[in-house]
C-alpha cells in the first residue's frame, strides 16, 4: 500500500494542488475554496455568505482508494424540502456520469465519494475522478441548494 500512498502523492503534486497527508488517519487531506454563485474565487483569504471551504479526503486502500468529501448536514435541510433535495441529489446521479452524492447515515452528512480500484491506478483515472468530487460540490451549491434555498 505504500506504493499507492506515493502514487497518489505523485498525482497530487502534478494536479498542482496542496495537500497534507494524515498519516493517523492514512488519508489525504486537501481544502478547496469556492462560491456559491458559480464565480470563480479571487481571494481565498476572504470569508463571507458567499465564498466557503471544504475539505476532500484521498484515502488510499489495498483494493480501492476513495475520494470524498461533506457536503451538507441533512439537519440543516428543513423536513418540508428534503424529498425534493433528495430527489434532486438523485438526477444529479443520473444526469451527470462522474457525480456521487451520497449519506453518510452514522454522521447525518450529505456528501460526494468516488472510488476506484489501487489495481492498475493512473494518472488519467485518477485525476477524473478526484475532481468530480469538487464538481458535485460545486454543482450541489450552484443548482441544488440555491434551488431549495439552503445557505
Amino acid at each position: 500500500m505504500v506504493n499507492v500512498v506515493s502514487q497518489i502523492q505523485d498525482y497530487l503534486k502534478l494536479l498542482n494542488l496542496k495537500f497534507m497527508w494524515n498519516s493517523s488517519d492514512g488519508v489525504f487531506e486537501l481544502v478547496f475554496t469556492e462560491r456559491k454563485d458559480g464565480k470563480p474565487v479571487v481571494d481565498e483569504t476572504v470569508e463571507d455568505d458567499v465564498q466557503f471551504k471544504y475539505v476532500v479526503f484521498v484515502k488510499p486502500g489495498e483494493k480501492w482508494v476513495q475520494v470524498f468529501c461533506d457536503i451538507y448536514p441533512l439537519d440543516k435541510i428543513p423536513e418540508e424540502k428534503r424529498d425534493a433535495v433528495f430527489l434532486d441529489l438523485l438526477a444529479a446521479n443520473r444526469d451527470y456520469a462522474e457525480v456521487c452524492f451520497d449519506f453518510d447515515k452514522a454522521r447525518g452528512i450529505v456528501g460526494s465519494s468516488q472510488e476506484m480500484l489501487s489495481v492498475g491506478l493512473n494518472f488519467d483515472v485518477f485525476r477524473d475522478e478526484f475532481f468530480a468530487v469538487p464538481w458535485a460540490v460545486k454543482k450541489f451549491w450552484t443548482d441544488i441548494a440555491t434551488k431549495h434555498g439552503l445557505e
